[in-house]
């Protein structure tokens, strides 16, 4: 409460993009293992879209008439099931999750029945020690069609999900599972690192396999720069009376 004639020492509010929310790119690309050269030109491609939409959002693209994509998998006739780890800095608000990525499965050697990617499951978990909250648990039919002969096929998944969560301190993982029919031969399944949206051997758009979370930092991880009045530099001595 002010005395008559006297005003507040009011702080000087700094603005920017990053006050009000910041994408993070965590890239799904760090992986080593076995890997199989995939043709897009002689694979299938299936894209699943979230609510039937096709989901905009800042990824990082570029254009090439390349014929070649990299399977990033755990070794013959192994369903992919990796988690990666992401460990936040400060408290957050996550409102947006956006999975952009491509898996596939690689038919080296057929004998006889069916081969297909059946399905896959996202699970983003929130964890520290004992504490665990499940904060998406997404299971995803691709609808690919069955393979029976020595080929590939690449389900694209774009996923765009709003939420409201706290990002406490603590590791955020995220774990992608998929599942496979297969019949008598070969395959491998895994992670596309870099892929394309169609195979026809054209320019075409490439983009890597990532997952973006929007975040807004919360207020006590700004109060030292935003609250302080200590801070002399932002401080505003404009109107106080004497």
């Amino acid at each position: 409460m002010s005395t008559p004639g006297q005003s507040p020492v009011l702080i000087k509010p700094t603005y920017d993009v990053g006050s009000y929310g910041h994408d993070v790119q965590v890239p799904l690309s760090l992986l080593s293992g076995s890997t199989v050269t995939l043709v897009p030109s002689t694979s299938t491609f299936v894209q699943v879209l979230d609510d039937t939409k096709v989901p905009i959002d800042e990824v990082a693209i570029f254009v090439s008439d390349s014929d070649e994509m990299a399977l990033v998998h755990a070794g013959d006739d192994t369903d992919f099931d990796k988690t990666f780890v992401w460990v936040p800095d400060m408290e957050a608000n996550l409102y947006k999750f956006t999975a952009n990525f491509a898996i596939a499965m690689n038919v080296s050697a057929y004998t006889s029945g069916n081969f297909k990617i059946s399905s896959l499951q996202i699970i983003v978990t929130q964890t520290k020690g004992t504490y665990s909250e499940v904060l998406i648990d997404r299971i995803i039919d691709p609808g690919m069609t069955n393979m029976a002969s020595a080929t590939s096929q690449v389900a694209i998944i774009n996923l765009d999900t709003q939420t409201a969560k706290k990002v406490f301190d603590k590791s955020i993982t995220i774990q992608i599972k998929v599942n496979t029919t297969s019949g008598t031969g070969t395959y491998q399944c895994g992670i596309v690192p870099l892929f394309c949206y169609f195979g026809a051997h054209i320019p075409k758009t490439w983009t890597p396999s990532s997952i973006v979370m929007h975040l807004h930092g919360a207020l006590s991880h700004a109060f030292p720069v935003f609250r302080n009045e200590d801070n002399e530099n932002r401080l505003d001595h404009s109107g106080i009376g004497i």
